[in-house]
């Protein structure tokens, strides 16, 4: 969903013009301001996608207000909207995305909807892994990996796609906390610049978008793994009973934890969320699937946890009876021979007596 800016002196082209765009579907939020200074101030600390700007608004009219956007965020995108039509060419000469004539109609707004949704669906101009370590290809990824100039150039960039829009002094006091402000500042833009010769700006686009308080990667320019896996998550939870399709396409991303063999600390927190949240996924699918007499796609389901968190004694209790109940009694005693074995070596401890008491019954 998109969030939109709407400023406009008129609060009947306001309350309209929110309307149109929330029934679109397209945008989740309109933030609306009679006033430009109050909604250049919001704007300062707000990210928005895209500007609707009545152009002929008192002491800062809309052409004012569109560059003091771009100076927050060059990645602003921005329509114009004005009872008159002498500012098509002025608005068109500064990359305005679409110009409106008011009143605005539903089918005229339709025109503007088309364009942003092809902006949106672009072939991505990059393609980042971050799963299983961390690596940048061009279009196509038919190419070598882009290589950055330092480790500490890689891990700004890390950082960056994995917070997607992050503050400057967040940035500063997470990968220079022990240097004085000004130091860590000139650091952050020389790495800044190193990383856009990298990628080069000119040929996969501007990705890396500066504001002065903050940094953001525009995601509909990039394809990124952790991108996409955060978003089938996000989707088993709302649509449940397309999990199954989901966490194929989830399995078959998940090479390995976030930033696999880079030492950034900051990652630990991120890496274990989403981990974790793979795994609450997969145990509820692995339950209802056993609830629904599918052994096998719960052990499948089971057996994908162990190799996340090899520790969860009470999924290898789960492993041990379903492979019992299949009539696997090798199976079983092989996953609790492997459970001992792997509670001894990473915790000193043996697996529950009942559990010992179980299999041996089972399997003899």
């Amino acid at each position: 969903m998109l969030t939109a800016l709407i400023v406009d002196d008129e609060d009947l082209s306001v309350k309209r013009l929110k309307r149109l765009l929330l029934e679109s579907g397209q945008f989740g939020v309109c933030h609306t301001f009679l006033n430009p200074t109050e909604a250049y101030e919001f704007a300062k600390t707000n990210p928005i996608d895209i500007a609707f700007l009545d152009i002929a608004m008192p002491k800062i009219d809309g052409m004012a207000l569109s560059a003091k956007l771009r100076e927050i965020d060059d990645s602003v995108r921005l329509v114009f909207a004005t009872g008159y039509g002498d500012y098509a060419v002025q608005a068109f000469d500064i990359n305005a995305l679409d110009y409106l004539m008011k009143p605005v109609t539903a089918a005229r707004l339709n025109q503007t909807l088309d364009k942003i949704g092809k902006t949106r669906h672009r072939t991505p101009s990059l393609y980042i892994q971050l799963l299983n370590g961390l690596k940048i290809y061009g279009q196509g990824r038919q190419e070598m990996p882009i290589k950055l100039r330092s480790p500490k150039t890689e891990e700004l960039f890390a950082f960056l796609v994995c917070k997607r829009t992050v503050s400057r002094e967040e940035i500063v006091e997470t990968l220079w906390g022990g240097l004085e402000t000004e130091k860590a500042l000139k650091n952050l833009n020389s790495m800044i610049y190193y990383i856009r010769q990298a990628i080069d700006a000119d040929k996969f686009g501007n990705v890396i978008h500066t504001g002065r308080t903050e940094i953001r990667v525009e995601d509909n320019g990039v394809y990124c793994d952790l991108y996409e896996f955060e978003r089938l998550l996000k989707e088993i939870r709302a649509v449940p009973e397309r999990a199954d399709k989901l966490l194929k396409q989830a399995e078959a991303l998940y090479a390995g934890e976030l930033l696999n063999g880079k030492a950034f600390e900051w990652a630990i927190p991120i890496r274990r969320r989403l981990e974790q949240q793979y795994i609450d996924l997969l145990e509820a699918a692995g339950r209802r699937r056993l609830a629904n007499s599918r052994p096998l796609d719960s052990l499948h389901d089971f057996g994908v946890i162990l190799r996340l968190d090899p520790l969860r004694e009470d999924i290898h209790h789960e492993v041990i009876r379903l492979h019992i109940e299949l009539g696997n009694k090798n199976e079983a005693l092989r996953q609790y021979r492997l459970l001992e074995k792997l509670l001894q070596q990473e915790l000193g401890m043996k697996p529950d007596p009942r559990m010992k008491e179980y299999v041996r019954k089972m399997t003899h």
